[in-house]
């Protein structure tokens, strides 16, 4: 017995050490970076990119703070790092403003905790080489995993606080998603409410989903200094949540700026030559790859869905192929069930990978050949209110951009409830587009003037470093203006 209880209470080690690659400095950019900062007696703006939408959403940032000749290098995480993936830091020439690659590497919790040790180091090591004094303000993007880690990375290394460019995303859902049942099925009367009440009913907060994009831009606010909003339901969200209001500026998206930058730096080649037969007649073009949406029941209902579409409809499809999305179709075995489809229906549906140039997104959705994207992107959901002939399907349950829906009316969300919720909505709204509600020939665009948005976030932040009095991380008898500090606390 005593041997036995011995045996079960020995120690059994687990080896978590894994290999991880160095960060990389650009020692060149750097100096000269921290020089012009010290020679302007200014903060430096550092841009953080990590995934293919930061690249175009941040990069007329960028573009704006050099021509405004603000000290700024970016923070690339690296953890896109092929050519398709990564393309993007080539397309908007970002790669020469690059002073860091941190190299990140791994799965969701691998690459966080990487993200957090190296993101942290790489402030401290600036401390030590260019100047203990010296303040670096990392502007991040969104809900991604970098807005998520790393203001942690630089509160808890050198107790500063971030910028935070898109910030207030919070998921809501429409109370009437519910009440609808698994089995249900709907008639045309039935999908009419249903879009009455997204429009003009009434909506609830929902936090579980996307997942862990809510965790992310949840935790990233509790480490941001500088809000920048969207739209005033985003600052009313972290006004809700205590968070101060002077440092909430509403600016639009900047992802309006990258559609005009695109609009007038076309691609060399189109892609109608890459894919000609996106040429012929309307066109929907769909990407999933959301992780809730990739769950069994979701993700069959909506293989299901596209299958009926194409089988059973006049519709034509293009399936962009993202690498969640191909994981799940081996994952349920499914991905012979889409090539057949393929095989059998060439004219009508089309497999394609990862579109590697957004210019190529922007040609397309500009082209009269696509009047719908099927999407769970959040990204998309913004984008589409600057194209005015192509409307948004977001294939969820609930949205992190429901101004889309009850402000602007030109987004729909598709439960993935059952496939005949999916193809039924979209019959629907193909067939009578306007007539249900929405708002296609003269859609509010509501994120801003194209090339206003990053031209007034870079405004701010250059104010701010002119002040002369900026603090990264304000106590509060700062904020009240009891009293002021120059000395930090260092206690890390």
């Amino acid at each position: 017995m005593n041997s036995l209880s011995n045996t079960n209470n020995q120690a059994i080690e687990i080896n978590v050490s894994r290999n991880i690659l160095p960060l990389t400095i650009s020692r060149e950019l750097m100096s000269k970076t921290f020089e012009t900062a010290r020679s302007q007696n200014s903060p430096i703006l550092s841009i953080v990119i990590g995934t293919k939408p930061d690249f175009y959403k941040q990069a007329p940032v960028v573009m704006e703070a050099i021509k405004e000749k603000l000290p700024i290098f970016i923070i690339d995480t690296g953890q896109h790092f092929d050519d398709t993936l990564g393309f993007g830091i080539k397309e908007f020439e970002l790669q020469d403003s690059i002073g860091c690659n941190l190299q990140i590497r791994g799965d969701l919790m691998e690459k966080a905790s990487d993200l957090i040790i190296k993101f942290g180091s790489f402030g401290r090591y600036c401390q030590k080489h260019f100047g203990n004094n010296s303040q670096i303000l990392p502007l991040v993007h969104g809900d991604t995993l970098v807005a998520g880690i790393a203001p942690i990375a630089w509160v808890f290394g050198i107790g500063q606080k971030v910028a935070q460019n898109e910030a207030g995303l919070r998921s809501m859902s429409p109370e009437s998603m519910k009440y609808i049942k698994i089995s249900e099925v709907p008639t045309r009367i039935g999908v009419e409410k249903f879009i009455n009440a997204q429009f003009y009913g009434k909506w609830f907060l929902a936090r579980e989903e996307p997942f862990p994009e809510q965790i992310d831009t949840w935790v990233c606010s509790a480490g941001t200094q500088y809000f920048f909003a969207p739209t005033k339901l985003n600052k009313d969200n972290l006004i809700r949540e205590g968070y101060p209001e002077e440092f909430i500026h509403i600016v639009g998206n900047s992802v309006v700026d990258a559609i005009h930058f695109k609009r007038q730096q076309k691609s060399s080649r189109s892609i109608f030559d890459i894919y000609p037969k996106l040429e012929n007649g309307e066109w929907i073009r769909m990407d999933i790859h959301r992780r809730e949406n990739l769950t069994p029941h979701r993700f069959n209902t909506i293989i299901d869905g596209l299958v009926n579409l194409i089988e059973n409809t006049e519709h034509k499809v293009v399936l962009v192929m993202l690498n969640a999305t191909a994981s799940a179709l081996k994952l349920y075995n499914l991905d012979k069930k889409l090539l057949i489809l393929a095989e059998n229906y060439p004219d009508k549906f089309i497999i394609t990978p990862l579109w590697r140039e957004y210019a190529h997104v922007i040609e397309f959705l500009d082209s009269g050949h696509c009047w719908a994207e099927m999407t769970d992107s959040g990204s998309m959901q913004e984008e589409l209110l600057y194209f005015p002939n192509v409307l948004s399907l977001t294939i969820r349950l609930n949205t992190d951009r429901p101004e889309t829906i009850f402000d602007a009316k030109s987004n729909l969300l598709i439960p993935p409830i059952n496939s005949q919720w999916i193809t039924l909505l979209i019959n629907e709204v193909f067939n009578r587009r306007e007539g249900l509600g929405m708002q296609l020939t003269n859609k509010k665009q509501i994120y801003g003037r194209p090339g206003q948005v990053s031209k007034s976030i870079v405004e701010i932040i250059k104010k701010e470093f002119q002040n002369g009095e900026t603090n990264f991380f304000p106590w509060l008898h700062q904020r009240f203006n009891l009293w002021k500090e120059k000395q930090g606390l260092d206690y890390m």
